[in-house]
């Protein structure tokens, strides 16, 4: 057998693996090539092999049923006695379901883990009266327990505080006690003893983690329907003992010993149950892992012979072969001194003397028998469970002592929020894990149980969960080490796990083309593969500087081994981190090679992937819509080959949704998104975090298309539902709130539309600091300014945009949309203030940002809001030929990106420029689309469609059509009133109805009220005037004015 290439030792999970017959194929050749040099596996894995062999019950009686147990209720609860708690009461998320028992620390209930569905064990820790600290102290010795993970351990899921109670949140064990099953089957001394072996195994996994139980007995371990052992109450005797000496002696001290050598925790305080406790304990000397030892033994003891040491004479001793008993006396020293040296010692010389057939087969491992060979005689050994959970398989990824861990790192850096942010991040992580576990089991049974899958298809579906596990656990790495502006995104981080479900796709793993097969070519795809996993969890953590080095490396080790799925991995990695940091060129380069490469190694998932974010790319950064729509349609033709994938078809629908959006081709982007949203519904539930992107998007498509109603009902949903997983402090929830602000202005609730803003922006700066983010802030001032000038507060309106323009200048590069945009909108507001030589002087300005954001070929919807901007400053001082070749080039623009929903506005501009210029054929024919297309709007807004009303009546007045005028201005003038506009607004209009009135011969008092009302109104108004003052007197001086010739 050729040697390992890869010293390093394995892992408890890939052991694991191998003793359920589950490993991976590149796996089991890793442990064939390793095993035969390292003795240090070859005894773990012995030990799982010996740990996972059932004890089997005599065949004449099958065990009684038992109920689910977590510890023993013969044992009066010492201290303050608590009250019970009803059902349905709340403990942090649990919900309490019954009571199943009572112990020396406290009660132990039945509960449920709404967040994933599962049944636990919920105990209730007294805590000593009288002492000060002494539930601080519980808890943390709580934590320290929940640090043991093992297959024979009860699995610690939670720790928490109510009032003056902890409670522990444990796996709830379908079964009895050790006690009882021992009674029920009546094993013959090697059924005794394979079950105490098992336990031996998590005791002195604890120890290693240095926590010692200091009241282990038969009470204390629990065997589950499928006879697997598990012990529980690791360290809450010392608790107990604890409890009592603090109240009657404070200065009562103990010491942690850590480290591979230590002894595990030491202690003074007396604990335990009589006739189980060592000699040291009874004389309240040190106690440490070996008193345990001496526990273990007692209890080995009275399974094989009926009673305790010195009890009675021992029943079967003769049937006991004599090794076994020297070895358990040895356990029985009175001196620690004399003891094994420590729990693993004592095991392996029980087995040596119980098991020799055993013993010698897996020594055997180190002369030459491989694991695939080991693996054949799995069943033998490991019973017909081979598939069975295990909670250590995801031991050190993501476990009860990580949880902790992340709650103590989020706490202290002090991020808004961080106890809801630790709490979200529980409920999704616990959620993939659940997902994991469920997906690694079904792998496993479709092979090895229902025998309707091969071995090597299970090995692709288990290498692609070894990939899984990796992600998760570099993410909880990044996680545990997030700064506060990184805890505040870490739900959103999570999001980058790829789903446990695209391991069930056979058929997609296999369409790859096969990694290299050669050792060290293989073993390098292997290790790059690896550092993926810590480049997505970068990545996603805003880290683009260390992910983008990590890809970097990986891409020359794809291009070493010249294996094209991970090469396009590789580049769709660093194509991702370009994009994030909005580099337009690099990331097309990147994604596009990416693609390429994908295709090239028969990697379809990847190549899409790479297909999306170039939608991303080309339709929102570089706005060129034709490649866009290029790169989805192939996307979408992969999809279709393949068969269809609900995640990679509910992003593509999501960013081609959110690109119509930014075009404005709502109608278009609102059914996208809403299928994007039914398929994260579908398969996540419509409570889930991984909405919120979807509803932000279709908030805002709803809200162009004229839905306001319907885009706030969804702006709603998506506040309430970031609150639930993130709380109010964050900034998530701030732009949420940006968002119902814009969509009040919508709907003419102005006074709700400012009030919201200022929430926004204040709590942005509560977040960042004042003036941060600037992008964020640019935006929210521009919106402020916004309203006020729609209210005619011109002063206002400048201040707001004047904030914006200067945040612009901060965070935006010249030539950017967004900085011609509020450099557009401040230029009219100067010219609604009558600064007509500053306005002018920044619409060139704004001209020359159009002509660069232009020169590369982009073309958006802002450049046409922008010419719309122009041509409405150029008709505030009756330039009407500039102004229409201005509107019309926005017309243009947007009839090529397909922008519908946007034309009106600027077809009224033109229409309005061509009336100036007296160009009426013209402006008749413009005037009437831009009125079609408001009319004919999803939901029609009022105002915009007296604004068309009015101008189309005032050019029909202009050729003479006096009733067809007359019909419309009035329409126009009731709709205006309805929606309380301002005096201002409706001067042309009432001066237009005016002057109708008067041409017809009509209501003549009626039309002098008109023009004096139009007066006073543009009298207050800065020149110079779109309406002129000199055609107002001269009107009402009953001179004549020929409109025509205007």
């Amino acid at each position: 057998m050729a040697p390992s290439n890869d010293s390093r030792c394995l892992d408890e999970p890939q052991l694991l693996d191998l003793a359920d017959g589950v490993a991976s194929r590149e796996l089991r050749a890793r442990a064939e090539a390793h095993l035969d040099g390292c003795a240090t596996c070859q005894a773990q894995l012995a030990d799982f092999l010996v740990a996972r062999a059932p004890s089997t019950p005599s065949p004449r009686q099958e065990p009684s049923p038992t109920p689910s147990t977590l510890v023993e209720d013969t044992v009066a609860a010492k201290g303050l006695p608590m009250a019970a708690l009803e059902r349905g009461t709340l403990l942090g998320r649990y919900v309490v379901l019954e009571r199943i028992g009572a112990g020396g620390m406290g009660v132990v209930y039945a509960a449920s883990d709404p967040s994933i569905d599962r049944r636990i064990g919920l105990k209730l820790v007294h805590a000593a009266p009288g002492a000060v600290d002494s539930t601080d102290r519980i808890l943390s010795e709580a934590r320290a327990a929940a640090r043991t993970q093992h297959p024979a351990v009860v699995a610690v899921h939670d720790v928490g505080r109510v009032d003056d109670r902890v409670f522990i949140a444990m796996e709830l064990v379908e079964g009895g006690t050790l006690r009882q099953h021992l009674a029920t089957t009546k094993p013959d001394w090697r059924g005794v003893l394979r079950l105490y072996v098992q336990a031996g195994r998590g005791l002195a996994a604890a120890h290693a983690a240095g926590v010692i139980h200091r009241d282990f007995k038969p009470d204390n371990v629990l065997v589950d329907r499928e006879g697997r052992v598990k012990v529980t109450d690791f360290g809450l005797a010392r608790l107990a003992a604890r409890a009592e000496s603090t109240a009657s002696s404070p200065g009562a001290s103990e010491t942690l010993a850590v480290g591979p050598d230590a002894p595990g925790i030491v202690s003074t305080a007396a604990a335990g149950t009589p006739g189980y406790i060592a000699p040291e304990g009874l004389a309240g000397g040190r106690v440490d892992a070996r008193s345990d030892q001496f526990s273990f033994c007692v209890a080995i003891f009275e399974g094989m012979h009926g009673a305790k040491p010195g009890e009675r004479e021992p029943l079967n001793r003769a049937s006991v072969p004599r090794a076994v008993q020297t070895a358990v006396q040895r356990g029985l020293a009175r001196s620690p001194e004399d003891r094994f040296p420590s729990m693993d010692a004592l095991l392996t010389a029980l087995e040596r003397a119980a098991f020799p057939r055993t013993s010698r087969w897996l020594g055997a491992l180190g002369a030459g028998l491989g694991v695939a060979a080991a693996l054949t005689l799995l069943f033998v050994v490991r019973g017909p469970q081979p598939c069975a959970d295990s909670p250590s398989r995801l031991v050190g990824v993501w476990d009860a002592a990580r949880k902790l861990a992340l709650r103590d790192a989020f706490l202290a850096t002090s991020a808004p929020g961080a106890e809801a942010l630790h709490a979200t991040l529980v409920r999704s992580l616990d959620g993939y894990a659940g997902q994991w576990m469920e997906a690694h089991r079904e792998a496993c049974e479709a092979t090895l149980v229902r025998h309707e899958q091969s071995g090597a298809a299970m090995d692709l579906r288990m290498h692609c969960l070894e990939r899984r596990k990796r992600e998760l656990h570099a993410m909880v790495d990044v996680l545990n080490t997030a700064s506060a502006s990184e805890v505040s995104n870490a739900p959103q981080m999570v999001r980058g796990l790829v789903p446990t479900s695209r391991c069930a796709d056979v058929e997609a793993l296999a369409r790859p083309v096969p990694p290299p097969t050669r050792g060290q070519e293989r073993e390098q795809v292997r290790a790059a593969q690896e550092l993926l996993a810590d480049v997505r969890a970068r990545d996603h953590a805003g880290r683009w500087k260390e992910a983008l080095e990590l890809a970097t490396t990986v891409e020359s080790q794809a291009l070493a081994t010249n294996y094209r799925p991970l090469l396009g991995e590789a580049l769709l990695a660093q194509g991702r981190i370009r994009l994030h940091e909005r580099d337009e060129k690099e990331a097309r380069q990147l994604l596009r090679r990416a693609a390429l490469a994908s295709q090239a190694g028969r990697d379809d998932e990847h190549a899409i992937e790479a297909m999306v974010n170039l939608v991303y790319v080309e339709g929102e950064l570089a706005e060129r819509p034709e490649q866009a729509d290029l790169w989805r349609e192939l996307a979408q033709s992969l999809l279709e080959r393949i068969g269809g994938d609900a995640q990679l078809e509910s992003n593509l629908a999501f960013t081609q949704g959110m690109v119509l959006t930014r075009q404005g081709r709502h109608a278009e982007a609102v059914p996208l998104l809403e299928k994007s949203l039914v398929l994260r519904e579908r398969a996540h539930g419509k409570d889930a975090y991984v909405l919120v992107d979807a509803l932000l998007a279709l908030g805002t498509a709803q809200r162009g298309l004229g839905r306001f109603e319907e885009a706030l009902a969804t702006q709603r949903r998506t506040r309430n539902l970031l609150v639930m997983h993130v709380g109010h402090e964050h900034s998530f929830v701030a732009m949420t709130l940006n968002n119902i602000a814009s969509t009040f202005v919508k709907m003419g609730r102005f006074d709700e539309a400012l009030a919201t803003f200022e929430e926004s922006i204040q709590l942005f700066e509560r977040i960042h600091g004042a003036g941060q983010p600037a992008s964020y802030l640019m935006n929210l001032n521009a919106n402020i300014g916004a309203v006020h000038r729609a209210r005619g507060h011109f002063e206002q309106a400048r201040v707001a945009l004047e904030r914006a323009w200067a945040l612009a200048q901060g965070s935006r590069p010249p030539g950017h949309p967004d900085r011609a945009f509020i450099s557009g909108h401040l230029a009219v507001t100067l010219a609604d203030l009558g600064r007509v030589d500053e306005a002018l002087a920044r619409v060139e300005a704004v001209r020359g940002e159009l002509d660069a954001a232009r020169s590369d070929g982009r073309r958006s919807r802002r450049h046409a809001e922008l010419s719309t901007l122009v041509a409405e400053i150029l008709l505030r001082v009756r330039r009407f030929e500039p102004a229409a070749n201005e509107a019309r080039k926005a017309v243009a623009l947007l009839r090529e990106l397909g922008a519908q929903d946007e034309l009106s506005t600027p077809l009224c501009r033109w229409a309005q420029a061509l009336l100036g210029a007296a160009r009426l054929p013209e402006a008749e024919r413009t005037a009437r689309e831009g009125l079609k297309l408001r009319e004919q709007a999803a939901t029609a807004d009022a105002e915009e469609v007296a604004e068309a009303r009015s101008l189309l009546g005032q050019v029909l007045l202009a050729r003479g059509d006096l009733a067809g005028a007359r019909t419309l201005l009035e329409q126009a003038l009731e709709g205006w009133e309805k929606e309380g506009a301002s005096a201002f607004t409706l001067a042309s209009t009432r001066f237009a109805l005016a002057r109708s009135l008067r041409l017809s011969s009509v209501e003549p008092e009626r039309a002098r009220a008109l023009a004096l009302s139009a007066r006073d109104a543009v009298a207050q108004s800065p020149p110079p005037r779109s309406l002129p003052l000199e055609e107002l007197d001269a009107f009402l001086s009953e001179g004549r004015v020929d409109s025509a010739a205007r």
